[in-house]
């Protein structure tokens, strides 16, 4: 693991395209229902950084469209508007502290 880790803080390229990669990857799986998207969003947030330009605009497109879910003129779509909301907010606040924790594990200024 160290001499993985010491190799993607080496080659920033490599760890920027496995993190895309990852990130096709979640979205796929988000579209199917066979394969699940998180672990692929969890290794491109990881690989990437919390930091990258295209995650923080796709979380924001993500969160305009849990704001419009809440606010739609149907009543169903109300409800998975909240429901989805309340699930986003419960995984921001679990998920987030450790990818803090990783980030400063995998970019830490010494080296393993």
């Amino acid at each position: 693991m160290r001499g993985i880790i010491r190799f993607l803080r080496l080659n920033p390229t490599v760890r920027r395209a496995l993190g895309l990669l990852f990130l096709a990857l979640g979205l796929i799986g988000s579209l199917f229902p066979i394969i699940p998207g998180w672990p692929g969003y969890l290794l491109a947030i990881i690989l990437l950084g919390r930091r990258d330009r295209l995650l923080r605009r796709l979380h924001l497109i993500a969160r305009i469209a849990l704001r419009w879910l809440r606010k739609a003129p149907l009543p169903h779509l109300r409800g998975v508007g909240h429901w989805l909301s309340s699930q986003y907010v419960e995984l921001r606040r679990a998920v987030v502290p450790r990818l803090i924790a990783f980030e400063r594990h995998l970019d830490g200024p010494n080296p393993l």
